[in-house]
């Protein structure tokens, strides 16, 4: 396949020209130019023929090179298996985003100090030839064991680590580096960003009934208490003498019931690219705490998977657990089509990294602003003050409530 880096049309012709790999058919022949390695052997062997035709000075380079290659390589792979490393982290879990501590466990075999060994691979979301080190140590004392502590932070959710990491070194010169796999390793599980909904679904008691007239805001059954109008409310709830008292215009809250049915889906599809797709998935992962934190039970249908879990920490931790195993790059799903005749959340993206939430309530009338609402969030837009504001309208509210 042909890699082309692509410059814009008005850098003009010389500028797309230099920029452009004309013989990528060619390129596995020079990999071993991409460590500095491969060019000292190149002047190895240039400064042979220089000795063989023209003049000594050749074999006195050559010899040079060869020196300088020889302990270039020789003391990193020495490194790299004279020591025994283990990393883990202090924590099983953490947010996208959020730091946490990595220890790297070390045990030098040998009475020679042991420089430049660095941990690679570890936080890696796929296989690329460009690995930055998770952890680096500037020096290991002879015959020492000891733990270091590291603060990382991740950035894209999964289960890592996903490839083997390994121990590498490049000790002294940097032209060749030693790798060797790390076997003694505990995964970490990122779990996606989760942003705070401002308004959603208050809460005054802590009655747990299936059915019935409760403690949740609604607007039937007993009155549980008042609060400032909304878009969306009725005229016929507004709180007269309240509002009189505070001069603002006041309405009745009343008991809804605890439990409904609320069908949430999320698209796993990737329609953009990699951080569209993660946002999509953050939205999702805010709006399904949201909802359970309420305590809110909902029928969750993660791509083409339904997801089950319930109202308490381990539910929690399950949920997240599955939000944070959807591919980075997305994985094929079902278009879900609404319809259904209780109230829904559709979550998706579209072509341009927008995240589309669809609300469905079919018990909203034309007076709420009609049954479906669509909040589109930019590829731009601040999820932390999108998320805050997603539940503004009462109708909104209304549909989990």
């Amino acid at each position: 396949m042909a890699i082309v880096h692509a410059a814009p049309d008005e850098q003009g012709w010389l500028s797309r020209l230099m920029t452009t790999d004309f013989c990528p058919w060619a390129n596995r022949f020079v990999y071993w130019l991409k460590e500095p390695i491969g060019w000292f052997a190149l002047a190895t062997a240039i400064s042979v023929m220089i000795g063989l035709y023209f003049s000594p000075i050749g074999w006195t380079l050559a010899a040079s090179l060869t020196a300088i290659m020889a302990i270039g390589m020789a003391w990193p792979w020495i490194a790299v298996r004279v020591t025994r490393c283990g990393l883990h982290p202090e924590t099983d879990a953490v947010h996208e985003g959020t730091s946490c501590r990595m220890v790297l466990s070390v045990r030098n075999r040998i009475p020679l100090p042991v420089w430049g060994l660095a941990i690679e691979g570890y936080l890696d979301c796929d296989s690329d030839d460009e690995s930055k080190p998770t952890v680096g140590l500037a020096c290991v004392p002879p015959r020492c064991t000891a733990d270091y502590a590291v603060e990382v932070t991740p950035t894209m959710r999964g289960l890592y680590p996903v490839l083997t990491p390994q121990v590498t070194c490049s000790f002294p010169f940097g032209i060749w580096t030693a790798r060797r796999p790390i076997s003694n390793t505990r995964p970490l599980m990122v779990w996606p960003r989760v942003y705070r909904i401002a308004e959603l679904l208050p809460l005054v008691g802590l009655s747990n009934a299936d059915h019935g007239d409760g403690s949740r805001g609604g607007q039937s059954g007993d009155f549980v208490g008042v609060r400032p109008l909304r878009h969306g409310d009725s005229a016929k709830h507004i709180n007269w003498v309240a509002s009189a008292r505070s001069d603002s215009l006041i309405v009745t809250e009343r008991g809804g019931p605890q439990s409904v049915t609320l069908d949430v889906f999320v698209d796993t599809r990737c329609h953009a690219d990699r951080e569209a797709l993660a946002r999509q998935t953050r939205v999702a992962a805010s709006v399904l705490t949201s909802l359970h934190q309420s305590r809110i039970k909902t029928r969750v249908r993660l791509g083409d998977r339904p997801l089950t879990y319930k109202l308490d920490t381990r539910g929690r931790r399950h949920m997240l657990d599955a939000l944070a195993s959807v591919p980075v790059d997305g994985e094929a799903c079902r278009c879900t089509t609404r319809g259904s005749a209780n109230a829904s959340i559709h979550i998706s993206g579209s072509a341009n990294g927008s995240v589309l939430v669809t609300i469905d309530n079919p018990r909203c009338g034309r007076r709420a602003g009609g049954a479906v609402r669509e909040i589109v969030i930019g590829p731009r837009e601040d999820l932390a003050a999108a998320m805050a504001n997603l539940w503004r309208e009462v109708r909104d509210a209304n549909v989990a409530a």
